[in-house]
């Protein structure tokens, strides 16, 4: 347990920053507020006055949370960092050189801090870097735990139809599952084969294994959540789902990390969106000597792998965020197509997926593969952490585990399979004592962002309904390698909100948010091309070397100008980005086009850029960091997903994928 605390002084510069951020308004921004363009405006005045008077600093429980948040979540090399940064604010010198003023931040008045921020969030990368961690962390934190204002800004909370009639009339869907108690003195268990992880690699092995007539076990990190587990309420999924709660990102903080940490790993809480390798991808690991990818049998895994999920194009209903991408395509001429779904044929409208499937549509490992491999005879082992593989003579006998926190478990098998995820599985390698200097390299991201579109006239409800049904390549081979970018429609709780839309000011931020059912978020997703790598700290802990590269962020550039020009095509009244330096934009209502103003606006987007902390930029697919080839010089596992350096060991997720996939790698 991490014993780091924050001092006095260090707790007023927090207080202060978050008072900042989310303000009380003074009387002409008050008025102002009420001047927004949102239906909750005329709902809800006298609540949209008190939203216009909360301050944030104010909220007791919201410093306690976020302390004890920063502590649970980040390595202590970061706390220190951290604990630095604080420091310089409550010292008048050092408060100077970052804020121009010889006196402690909190003694600045609330005009003065917000200026200081947004001077930040316009300067050079120390600066940028410094805005965008502060600013994200307190806003998600705040919009992530707290539902103070949620009926004000016209947000629901959990789906309003969670506990109602659509859930109780699908309540049995979820499979059952029984996992073996391991008691407080530990337990040796025997099996022919142990999997370490559940999700779309682990899942599936398991059960083609234990139907093949192996003893299978199949132990995760994560914990197992009923259909009446899950609450659907932002923090608590984040918590109980998510890596780290939610809160991973890359070594200088400029990159969040979202990736799965439960029973079903990443199907769990992946949208349903469910794309076919393509055969550009294919030929490209083809040409490395992976042969496989263009055969038959190739074809005939991926039909029954869809078979099995229930993939189909037939039963999408866009919601009204995919229906503007399909609208401003259709008036651009831009490439569009359905995007299919893993939910067995079912008219999947739930926008909180990514929070898990409430009602057992989305055909994810736990409703598909392991309920398979629970039929065959499988067994499972939940809350539990693999230290280490057992290695005896260049062979893999088992695995070394502690469950529940604190409790020993020893299994031994013929075979282990690592289905940790591109993140955990290198650092299980190396904890292993396995030494190729391959492992953990490769990682691919597929670095995403977002745009947004306002629309004034038209409530688009943007958690609503199917969430990624469509799609545009306009520009996926933009360098004449498919090393391009996609177009997608995303979910928009509060959370992801204030995450991908930079902070402003304080009257600006209770303005987005009040107008949240008016905006339609469109990822830009990257197909990237030059990798990363994870390495492991002291402690056994993964850390992600990520820092999105020149040609890398021209791809996301470019499907940013494509995704601005969707919307404003499809009628958008005001249009933005991640960029922290860059105004929104409200088109012209004729011909927008050919406006000198947005070609100038346009020409700003390519200047400032994405790197260095110059845009919001995320992950949610992990890839290539126990990359599949022909050479033990240059990969980590052979062709059969064999660890080269140890037998009867294999790796079966994404970290063997050879590049980045360009779709979603489930």
């Amino acid at each position: 347990m991490n014993s780091f605390k924050f001092n006095e002084n260090q707790i007023k510069v927090i207080k202060a920053l978050s008072g900042t951020l989310i303000a009380e308004l003074d009387d002409l921004e008050t008025e102002a507020l009420l001047k927004t363009k949102a239906t909750v405006i005329k709902k809800h005045p006298s609540k949209v006055i008190e939203f216009s008077k909360f301050d944030l600093s104010d909220n007791k429980k919201f410093i306690e949370i976020f302390t004890d948040k920063l502590v649970e979540c980040l390595p202590e090399d970061k706390l220190v960092k951290i604990n630095l940064v604080l420091n310089l604010f409550t010292n008048s010198s050092t408060s100077l050189l970052l804020t121009g003023y010889f006196k402690p931040f909190y003694e600045l008045d609330r005009k003065q801090r917000e200026a200081v921020l947004q001077k930040w969030s316009k300067s050079f990368k120390f600066y940028r870097n410094l805005f965008a961690i502060l600013s994200i962390l307190i806003n998600v934190i705040y919009w992530t735990n707290f539902d103070n204002y949620f009926e004000t800004i016209g947000y629901p909370g959990p789906d309003p139809e969670a506990n109602g009639e659509k859930f109780t009339s699908k309540i049995n869907l979820f499979p059952t599952y029984e996992f073996i108690h391991v008691p407080p003195e530990g337990l040796v268990l025997h099996f022919d084969v142990v999997v370490v992880g559940s999700g779309a690699g682990g899942g599936v092995v398991s059960a083609l294994l234990a139907k093949a007539g192996y003893s299978v076990l199949v132990v995760e990190k994560g914990n197992h959540y009923h259909q009446n587990d899950l609450s659907l309420k932002q923090a608590e999924s984040f918590n109980n789902l998510y890596e780290n709660g939610g809160l991973l990102f890359n070594e200088d903080n400029s990159l969040g990390i979202h990736s799965g940490s439960t029973f079903g790993g990443g199907t769990t809480i992946n949208y349903c969106a469910s794309l076919k390798p393509q055969h550009f991808l294919r030929e490209e690991w083809a040409a490395q000597g992976l042969t496989y990818f263009l055969s038959d049998d190739f074809n005939k895994s991926i039909e029954a792998v869809e078979k099995r999920m229930g993939v189909s194009s037939d039963a999408i209903i866009h919601n009204e965020s995919n229906k503007i991408l399909i609208e401003g395509c259709k008036r651009l001429g831009y490439h569009y197509k359905d995007v299919p779904q893993n939910t067995a044929g079912s008219h999947h409208q739930c926008g909180w997926c990514t929070f898990g499937c409430k009602y057992g549509e989305k055909q994810g490992s736990l409703m598909t593969w392991l309920k398979d491999a629970r039929d065959a005879g499988a067994k499972f082992v939940v809350d539990c952490y693999v230290e280490n593989i057992l290695i005896e003579n260049r062979k893999a006998v088992g695995i070394r585990a502690i469950v529940n926190g604190n409790r020993a478990l020893v299994v031994h098998s013929k075979k282990v399979i690592v289905s940790c995820g591109a993140i955990n599985s290198p650092v299980l390698l190396k904890r292993s004592g396995l030494r190729n200097t391959n492992i953990g390299k490769n990682l691919y991201l597929h670095p995403l962002t977002m745009v947004s579109g306002f629309f004034s006239d038209r409530e688009v409800i943007p958690y609503s309904g199917s969430i990624m049904t469509s799609v545009s390549e306009v520009v996926e081979n933009i360098d004449g390698d498919y090393y391009g970018s996609k177009i997608e429609i995303a979910t928009f709780h509060p959370l992801y909100l204030v995450a991908f839309l930079p902070w402003k000011s304080a009257l600006h931020h209770k303005q987005r948010m009040l107008q949240i059912n008016h905006l339609v978020p469109m990822l830009i997703i990257s197909r990237d091309k030059d990798p990363g790598r994870i390495a492991i700290d002291s402690c056994g802990r993964p850390r992600i070397h990520y820092s999105i590269s020149n040609h890398d962020s021209k791809s996301v550039i470019e499907g940013m100008i494509a995704g601005i020009n969707i919307l404003v095509a499809a009628g958008a009244k005001t249009v933005m980005t991640g960029q922290s330096a860059i105004e929104e934009f409200e088109p012209a209502e004729k011909d927008p086009f050919n406006d000198p103003r947005y070609k100038q606006y346009i020409e700003n987007i390519r200047k400032i850029g994405v790197e260095d902390s110059a845009s919001s930029i995320g992950s949610a697919h992990q890839m290539g960091t126990c990359k599949m080839g022909i050479n033990p010089k240059t990969s980590v596992v052979n062709p059969k997903g064999k660890v080269w350096e140890v037998d009867n060991l294999y790796v079966a997720d994404a970290s063997v994928l050879p590049t980045s996939t360009g779709v979603n790698p489930m």
